[in-house]
């Protein structure tokens, strides 16, 4: 089988000598090639690096660059391959260790001034940081802001630790365990291994139900929660099927993205596909009326009043359930403007999937819809109250979410169909 492929970063913090330890743990787990800042370089020798770990060891953008030519119907076009560039395609996971406060601001502007901060741009794979600095630098605003935006973005940090610093302060910004940056590693690895046959259903966004050639019905909803869910499905080593609503989010990578408009054709989308799912998480905020008229051409404005007539639309959610498979994991979300807990029971009793995510929306401090953030309780047949899941980032909430399922219901034993 072949083994997985870790890309280490490492910049220019004391903290460096650390990165011997980490690297010999994960090389019983996977293959290793590391990339050095200039700084890192003056703190560790990457030819002595490279002796002593046995692992491809890179500081410059072009080195060994492969001249290549693409022939076309117009001629023949010079091309360049860079080995170490093509490595951040295949790796699995990017660990930047330690990192400093130059490069973690690198990372959240989008700067490509080396090899490092270019293969970070051009990666598809997670982005771990491990922050090493002293605690000033740490707590610096301008810090604050990037790491915020790293989180954001769905960068995941390890650290730092609370501590003695190499300049005699005390406080945060010691380096992360190496041991322990090697053990989530290792978990990470082994949960893509577990997912990898697993076939992932998920709705997201908004429908729209027109009214005439220009008008709709619609929501606040952006999509940004179940976009972020099939994305952390897809880093996991899913297999995933995304069927999504009007939203103006970039595409995923290796994600089978389904664009529909409307509540009936995105029922029609989720049953084309959820025979072959084994999860399905139906986070879209579907419309439950659309007009019961289109008027076929644009209706004019006068003085007279108009009265809109509404048909309710399919129940995507309660027709799943009724179309289950047994392998069939099913979670539904419910968004609530008030007594949250109290309705979120009412729906999940009227439709008992496995798991009922449901979220405040509607107000300044549970904006929910058309945020970054979000804030959600739990309801499932396993837990016999409500878990609930502070407001933090939609990223970084979908990976929360989607490792509370593997824990909770046990991915590897389900039982596998048929693949998308």
């Amino acid at each position: 089988m072949t083994r997985p492929k870790i890309l280490i970063g490492m910049t220019g913090s004391v903290a460096v000598y650390k990165v011997v330890s980490l690297v010999q743990a994960l090389k019983k787990i996977a293959d290793i090639q590391i990339i050095e800042t200039h700084s890192a370089a003056q703190l560790a020798n990457p030819q002595k690096l490279k002796t002593i770990l046995k692992v491809p060891v890179h500081t410059d953008l072009f080195e060994k660059v492969q001249p290549l030519s693409l022939n076309t119907a117009s001629g023949t076009h010079p091309l360049l391959f860079i080995p170490h560039i093509e490595f951040a395609r295949e790796a699995q996971l990017v660990l930047i260790v330690p990192a400093t406060a130059n490069f973690m601001a690198k990372l959240a502007w989008g700067l490509a001034d080396d090899l490092l901060s270019t293969a970070c741009l051009y990666t598809r794979a997670p982005i771990w940081v491990a922050p090493s600095m002293n605690t000033n630098m740490w707590m610096n605003p301008a810090v604050i802001q990037n790491r915020t935006l790293l989180l954001k973005r769905g960068v995941h940090f390890l650290g730092p630790q609370k501590g003695h610093l190499a300049c005699g302060d005390w406080g945060d910004g010691r380096l992360e365990d190496p041991v322990h940056i090697a053990e989530q590693a290792r978990n990470f690895l082994e949960s893509k291994q577990r997912w990898k046959n697993i076939s992932v259903l998920i709705t997201a966004g908004p429908t729209r139900e027109p009214l005439d050639p220009v008008r709709f019905i619609t929501n606040r909803s952006s999509g940004k929660m179940g976009w972020a869910l099939a994305e952390a499905a897809q880093n996991k080593g899913a297999q995933v099927c995304l069927v999504s609503g009007p939203v103006a989010l970039p595409p995923l990578p290796n994600v089978k993205i389904i664009s529909v408009e409307t509540a009936r054709a995105m029922h029609q989308a989720v049953f084309k596909y959820q025979k072959k799912s084994d999860l399905i998480i139906l986070s879209a905020a579907v419309a439950d009326y659309r007009p019961s008229f289109y008027h076929t051409q644009k209706m004019k404005k006068n003085k007279s009043s108009k009265t809109l007539s509404l048909t309710p639309n399919p129940d995507i959610l309660s027709d799943v359930l009724k179309r289950r498979s047994s392998h069939q994991l099913i979670v539904g979300f419910s968004a609530e403007t008030q007594q949250l807990q109290k309705n979120a029971r009412l729906k999940w009793n009227h439709k008992p999937c496995d798991m009922l995510i449901a979220n405040q929306v509607g107000s300044t401090s549970h904006p929910g819809f058309d945020s970054d953030e979000n804030e959600v309780w739990i309801f499932s047949k396993q837990a016999p109250q409500p878990v609930h899941f502070l407001k933090q980032s939609k990223t970084q909430l979908a990976i929360g979410i989607l490792d509370w399922i593997e824990k909770t219901y046990r991915l590897s034993a389900w039982k596998k169909k048929e693949s998308l």
